[in-house]
């Protein structure tokens, strides 16, 4: 009698958030060619495990009974200003923890992929590749690149991939700036006046997109046929400030958007939290690998989405 083979489990921390819910999704929609364990903390219901990252302990039987094939960490503090007032809880969810998965996924053997951010890029001279030097203008960006290092050093089977700003499905609007937009678009709070950034070029990407990216990546990485590199990043190539996604949106939805005051200069009210200007990143690594970059269009994503809602 043949032994039964054994499915390979991916591991996704994170799973209650708005990208790991899609990375889940994605290995799932592959039937029965991948076990998928989700992990999450304040959001977390069966089938998604409550764990908590910090409590090292748990969080090493856990990984030791689960016996993962590849851990991908999407877990992550991304809130600007939250990293600012509480920088101490930002660095041990996006830097010690990640040293220490990095550090029990190389004792047993297990690649490890970290979701890192283009925030770790200054901005000044896009698009970037993998290879081009990090240079972070705040803090969530500073824990992302140090989060970065920490997988490298610890982990030869580490993989970075750089994500830009999400939007997708979600569960509020706060999950993603992107989505946040349309309640700012529909004035929810009725407010007068509204500054809204004309200045920082954004590259939003469904979650969708690299949710198949990331489940293809791992295929590749487990069948062993090439050579992956350290680092790869994934982007939309559409451009938007947000102020002209406001405008977009207000099209769509029908509404007007005079309570918005276009700003085309860095707001002072961002002063504590420096943001770069252009983080293009390039896709060419993923490309010469063979894993497919296509994206969906933003305005048919969003056409979508909004309209049987609204009307």
């Amino acid at each position: 009698m043949a032994s039964e083979t054994r499915l390979p489990t991916v591991l996704v921390t994170g799973a209650t958030g708005l990208l790991g819910r899609e990375i889940v999704k994605k290995f799932q929609d592959y039937g029965s060619n991948w076990n998928v364990v989700g992990t999450g903390l304040s959001r977390s219901s069966p089938p998604t495990v409550c764990l908590d990252l910090t409590n090292t302990d748990q969080v090493a039987q856990f990984i030791k009974a689960t016996m993962p094939s590849i851990v991908i960490h999407s877990a992550a503090e991304r809130r600007l200003d939250v990293a600012a007032k509480n920088p101490e809880k930002v660095v041990e969810l996006n830097v010690l923890v990640t040293k220490y998965l990095a550090e029990l996924t190389a004792q047993m053997g297990i690649p490890f992929i970290y979701i890192s951010t283009d925030y770790v890029f200054d901005g000044t001279c896009p698009p970037y590749e993998p290879y081009d030097e990090p240079n972070p203008t705040n803090l969530y960006g500073i824990t992302k690149r140090n989060g970065e290092l920490e997988a490298l050093k610890h982990n030869r089977k580490s993989l970075i991939f750089r994500v830009p700003v999400l939007y997708g499905e979600v569960e509020k609007t706060s999950e993603s700036s992107i989505n946040a937009l349309v309640d700012i678009t529909l004035n929810v709070n009725r407010e007068t006046e509204v500054e809204m950034d004309n200045w920082q070029i954004r590259y939003p990407t469904n979650t969708q997109d690299i949710g198949r990216a990331l489940r293809d990546l791992a295929d590749l990485i487990l069948s062993g046929k090439k050579d992956v590199p350290s680092i790869l990043h994934f982007s939309a190539t559409q451009k938007y400030t947000k102020y002209e996604i406001c405008q977009l949106f207000g099209e769509l939805l029908g509404v007007p958007t005079c309570h918005l005051k276009k700003v085309d200069a860095v707001s002072k009210a961002d002063s504590n939290v420096i943001r770069p200007h252009d983080c293009c990143l390039s896709n060419k690594g993923l490309m010469e690998l063979g894993i497919d970059c296509s994206h969906v269009d933003f305005v048919t994503w969003w056409k979508k989405y909004l309209l049987p809602a609204r009307h």
